[in-house]
């Protein structure tokens, strides 16, 4: 019997939920041997075995039991161009998958690294699942049901003002070199907010703002593999998640603002300024 919509999407998020602490699991099991480490765009932009193997277990698991679903991962289809036929085929039922959001964290033992899963219907994020398998935090949300960390339900913090906020943002791998834009864009905040941090793995950062451990984060440079998840996570709890120029977020976008919504104009503002 074909399942209703609203079924189906809980029977996607336990599904998502089970795929994630699967690749916990086989993460915590190699993180002590992680094999080869290459080099992508430059020297902060790594990727090991583990990723590879991490992706392959989820892959392999969807493929099996959504095989009419597409599928989006970072270290195969976001490497090839097959990536850009999925990014316009824009219909259907598809699993956006990050191995290991957080790499660089991963290889030196920074227990800040998530496994990120998003399953999206026409390009629309419906189910979000970040797993961090080093403190067995689980995040997760499903379209108009809410977000929650290991069964409790989210909420953003009460910051009404930038002043109040503490932020975060990253580097985009183009960006980490002298002059950099991003070291611009902490200058105007610098003396502004509570203080900006550079934790290194989007996806969780999103999360963090859903329970109010963080109040905003902007950064350059994403993909859909480190949002598709995130950013429902983040929505469900109350927060905001737009572009620069304030219009909504969409999973093709390559630049992200998230706040918990109540300071998000006066961060628009101010990553504005020159």
């Amino acid at each position: 019997m074909e399942l209703n919509e609203q079924d189906l999407n809980e029977q996607l998020l336990q599904s998502a939920i089970e795929y994630a602490k699967k690749a916990g699991q086989y993460i915590r099991e190699h993180e002590l041997n992680m094999g080869h480490i290459e080099q992508k765009k430059n020297a902060s932009d790594l990727v090991t075995d583990v990723d590879k193997g991490s992706e392959a277990l989820i892959k392999r698991i969807i493929e099996q039991e959504y095989e009419d679903h597409w599928i989006l991962s970072e270290e195969d289809t976001g490497r090839s161009n097959s990536y850009e036929a999925l990014l316009s085929k824009g219909s259907g039922y598809g699993w956006i998958i990050d191995p290991i959001d957080g790499t660089t964290n991963f290889i030196h033992g920074i227990p800040h690294y998530a496994v990120s899963i998003g399953v999206v219907k026409d390009w629309k994020p419906i189910i979000g699942v970040v797993y961090n398998p080093l403190t067995d935090e689980l995040f997760y949300a499903s379209l108009n049901l809410g977000a929650f960390r290991n069964g409790s339900p989210l909420r953003v913090g009460n910051e009404q003002t930038v002043d109040d906020a503490l932020l975060a943002t990253g580097f985009q791998a183009t960006d980490w070199k002298r002059g950099s834009q991003l070291v611009q864009e902490i200058d105007r905040f610098t003396g502004s907010c509570r203080n900006v941090r550079l934790i290194g793995a989007a996806s969780l950062d999103l999360c963090w703002i859903a329970m109010g451990r963080l109040t905003g984060f902007w950064h350059g440079g994403l993909h859909p593999w480190d949002t598709a998840a995130g950013v429902l996570i983040l929505s469900e709890a109350g927060g905001a998640v737009t572009t620069r120029n304030g219009t909504p977020y969409q999973l093709h976008h390559d630049t992200l603002v998230a706040s918990n919504g109540k300071v998000h104009n006066e961060l628009l503002e101010l990553l504005r300024k020159e």
